[in-house]
Formats: structure tokens, C-alpha cells, sequence
């Protein structure tokens, strides 16, 4: 079968390849790969910056994001047919079976010995056929088969979401206004989603305001920020919530001093840059006197996942189709190549096996 395939750290590996076929155990299900989306991490990969084959494997197979149907279940299976739509969450749990992982927490490892598809030690989902553990799929209602494949990286925004609520209880809190910092599907997904809960919601990016991703956030109500005509340090509103979604080192330190009272910033990137904070001891006091808070959010679970699909039928409710207009792309196999050029202009770029 065809799959696209790495072999980390060598840079610029990627290829499609012919490999085996899987068979599932009696725990797996056989997936038949609609179609992955291909995000920054999967460039990364192929940069060579992490990533790592199964063990006894000289390569791995990507794909992260993904929408298949099934194809054939092991005998131990129970809940899926042959034919369901299905999307396969990304992390499974440390050898250690941790606290968090056992919980079903993965997401919260504390060990960081997990496993991730298309990502470490466990092969991805770019591939014709692809295996999963039975209890790590979602079920898929068919009205949403053309935004499935984006419930991944939803999935990520709704566990960042849920946990600045959680945390937020500490205190009676009543967020107006939230900004969100990137306008990739991370960050009109965030956007959409905060709009779903009644914020007044801005988005900066680096795009036009006659851009697409500029009309995105305006179709949802949003506020379009150009940061090359309002650069970040301009802005002259405080915000109740930041979700800072760039991985940039210096927009995240830009947006601390628009942190309001009792405000929360979560991170969604990972910060490859170094870069040297020189006035670290007046951010730090500004936290303390106005009980500000930041914390880091990576990956998701399958509850957030399920709360996916819930937010996804509210979003067409409300704005209709605007969730589609996120794929801004839809390439074969063998066209695979030009999902890894990244474009400003790119939101979403898919890689479709069938």
C-alpha cells in the first residue's frame, strides 16, 4: 500500500512509499484513509527537528490529523462496523500506565514515555490502511464527513479552552473579550469557538483584511487584526483571554502586557527560538498584582474529541459553512509534496488516499 513516510532526523525525507498492508489484533480496528491534514508538526518531522520510527522500524509513517472509515475489526472489537466514519485521536498512554494516562488523561502524561501516531514511536494514519486501538476511535456522524478531518486540531483548542474555564474557577469570572494570537486552524478554530461562548473575540494575524483568513473571523463576528498595519504593542484594548497560537517567541511576549486583571494566556505553541526577556522581573510583578495566569496546553483526549463534534454542529448552526472554508487545499498521493511548502495563505492543506 502507498504511505508517506520519514526518516527522522534526516532532513527532507519525506516520500511516498510502498509498504505492507497491516493486520489488526484482535483489539484493532483496520482503517481505510479518506484523508490526513498535514499541520506544522509534520513539516517539523520532515525538518528533522523530532520525531521517531516504532521501535524495530527504519521509518515512520505520518499523519496525525485524519478521517477514515473501517475497513476490518479485530474480534475483540465492540461498538464499530464495517464502514463507520471514524477519527483516531493521537496519543496513547505511557508504558508506565501513569496516574494521568490510566485516567484517561493521555493528553496529562506525567511520565512523558507516551506515544503518539505519526509522531513518535507509533505510525501515522498518511497511508492507505492504517491501524488503531478500538478505544482511541471516534465515531463520526456522516453529516460532518467534510470537516472531520479538522476535529483533530479542534480537539486541541477545545482541551486549551476547557481548561482556562477550570482553572478560572478560582475566582468569579466574567470574560468579555478574548484575543487570539494566529490565524492558522488553530487560530480560527479558537476564534470559533470562543464566539460560540458569546466573546468579543480578536484575531491578529499577519494576512490582508481582504484575505480569507480575514474574512473567516469576520463571518463568525470576530475582529481581523493586520499585525503589519497594528503590530501587537499597538493595541490599545486589554483582554481577558489570550490564546497565543503562532509558536512565536516574540508575539507571545508582545501580548503579555495586554493580559488584563485576573486575565489567563495559554499557550498552544512550541517556542523554538531563543530570545532573552529583559524586563522578565516586571512581568513577573504585573502576574502577582493583578492575579494574571499563563500555562501551556498541548494535544487532547478523546472527550475533547467528542465536545468537537458537538461545537462542529453548533458552528454550522450558526455560521454555516465555515468550517470547510479552512481546507484550503485537497491534493492526491502523489501530489503529496505540496503540502509540505508552507504558504501564508494556506490554512488547511489535505492529503486524500481515496
Amino acid at each position: 500500500m502507498k504511505a508517506l513516510v520519514v526518516k527522522p532526523p534526516k532532513r527532507n525525507s519525506v516520500e511516498l512509499a510502498e509498504i505492507s498492508t497491516p493486520v489488526p489484533s484482535e483489539n484493532q480496528v483496520l482503517l481505510e484513509t479518506l484523508c490526513v491534514g498535514i499541520d506544522g508538526t509534520d513539516r517539523e518531522i520532515n525538518e528533522g527537528a523530532y520525531g521517531e520510527p516504532p521501535e524495530g522500524s527504519d521509518f515512520l509513517v505520518l499523519g496525525h490529523e485524519a478521517l477514515a472509515r473501517i475497513s476490518a475489526v479485530g474480534d475483540s472489537v465492540r461498538g464499530f462496523s464495517l464502514g463507520d466514519l471514524v477519527v483516531p485521536t493521537v496519543r496513547r498512554p505511557c508504558w508506565e500506565n501513569c496516574l494521568n494516562c490510566r485516567n484517561g488523561e493521555v493528553s496529562m502524561c506525567l511520565t512523558g514515555n507516551y506515544y503518539e501516531h505519526g509522531i513518535y514511536k507509533l505510525h501515522g494514519f498518511a497511508s492507505e490502511y492504517a491501524l488503531c486501538d478500538s478505544d482511541f476511535l471516534v465515531k463520526i456522524p456522516d453529516e460532518l464527513e467534510n470537516v472531520a478531518v479538522l476535529l483533530e486540531p479542534l480537539s486541541v483548542v477545545e482541551k486549551a479552552v476547557s481548561q482556562v474555564f477550570k482553572i478560572q474557577q478560582r475566582m468569579i469570572w466574567e470574560p468579555k473579550r478574548a484575543l487570539v494570537l494566529g490565524a492558522g486552524s488553530l487560530g480560527l478554530l479558537a476564534a470559533m469557538l470562543l464566539r460560540l461562548k458569546g466573546l468579543e473575540v480578536y484575531c491578529l494575524a499577519t494576512q490582508p483584511k481582504d484575505s480569507l483568513k480575514a474574512d473567516i473571523v469576520n463571518h463568525v463576528g470576530g475582529t481581523y487584526v493586520n499585525a503589519t498595519e497594528t503590530p501587537l504593542k499597538k493595541l490599545s484594548v486589554n483582554f481577558d483571554l489570550i490564546v497565543e497560537a503562532t509558536g512565536n517567541v516574540s508575539v507571545a511576549i508582545d501580548s503579555l502586557p495586554l493580559l488584563d486583571v485576573n486575565g489567563v494566556l495559554c499557550f498552544l505553541g512550541v517556542y523554538r527560538e531563543k530570545m532573552a526577556c529583559q524586563d522578565f522581573g516586571k512581568v513577573l510583578t504585573r502576574m502577582v498584582l493583578g492575579n494574571r495566569l499563563m500555562f501551556g496546553s498541548v494535544n487532547s483526549d478523546k472527550v475533547h474529541f467528542e465536545a468537537g463534534i458537538h461545537d462542529l454542529f453548533d458552528i454550522q448552526r450558526r455560521y454555516g459553512k465555515v468550517v470547510e472554508r479552512l481546507i484550503t487545499e485537497k491534493l492526491g498521493a502523489e501530489d503529496f509534496r505540496r503540502a509540505f511548502l508552507h504558504e501564508e495563505t494556506t490554512i488547511k492543506t489535505l492529503v486524500c488516499f481515496k
